[in-house]
Order: structure tokens, then C-alpha cells, then sequence
């Protein structure tokens, strides 16, 4: 991996992420679409430059990404 940890952010990434977005949309109520937007959430932050917990090595265990 590059020693740097900034994630560029291209036209392609933001296309899937809207992608994504448009897709969890359809999905039904439920665990599965409460999830995805959590996924969906999570990426939208490190895509505006949010910085991620413990910089993006592992999730603290008090704040997960994804909830389980």
C-alpha cells in the first residue's frame, strides 16, 4: 500500500457512490437497507474529507462503521 493514506477521490468513485445512493433508495425497509445507509454514510464523509476513527486503521469498538 502507498505510504499515504489519501483516498483521491476520481469522477469514476463519485459516479458509483451516486450509484450506490440510487440503489439503496429502491431497497425495501428493513436491517439490510439501514445498513447500506450507514455504508453509504460512512463513504460520503471520507469522500468530503472527513478524517476517519483511528485514521482509517481499524474501527474503535464504541464507534463502528457499520453497525452490527
Amino acid at each position: 500500500m502507498a505510504k499515504s493514506r489519501t483516498i483521491r477521490v476520481t469522477p469514476n468513485l463519485m459516479r458509483c457512490l451516486e450509484e450506490l445512493k440510487r440503489a439503496v433508495k429502491e431497497m425495501p425497509r428493513g436491517e439490510s437497507k439501514k445498513r447500506a445507509q450507514d455504508v453509504l454514510d460512512y463513504l460520503s464523509r471520507t469522500f468530503r474529507g472527513e478524517r476517519q476513527p483511528l485514521k482509517g486503521y481499524a474501527c474503535p469498538p464504541h464507534q463502528r462503521v457499520i453497525d452490527n
